[in-house]
């Protein structure tokens, strides 16, 4: 008997082992999702990015024209 720790699938109660296309297929899936993530939380925060440079350089403007 071997000491192997197989998954558990989601619609069965049995432990099996995947096969390793259907691991890598897992794995893909896991990472596109957090990619799309991490592409949504960039465009977000892109926008912050942006307006703290325009306060910034409104800032500065408002600051040349009192001199």
């Amino acid at each position: 008997m071997t000491n192997t720790t197989g998954l558990i699938h989601p619609n069965n109660a049995e432990m099996r082992m995947y096969p390793t296309e259907e691991l890598m297929r897992i794995h893909r899936k896991e990472m596109m999702a957090e990619a799309e993530r991490q592409r949504e939380v960039r465009s977000m925060s892109a926008g912050r990015g942006w307006r703290a440079i325009a306060r910034y350089a409104t800032r500065r403007a408002e600051s040349a024209e009192q001199r």
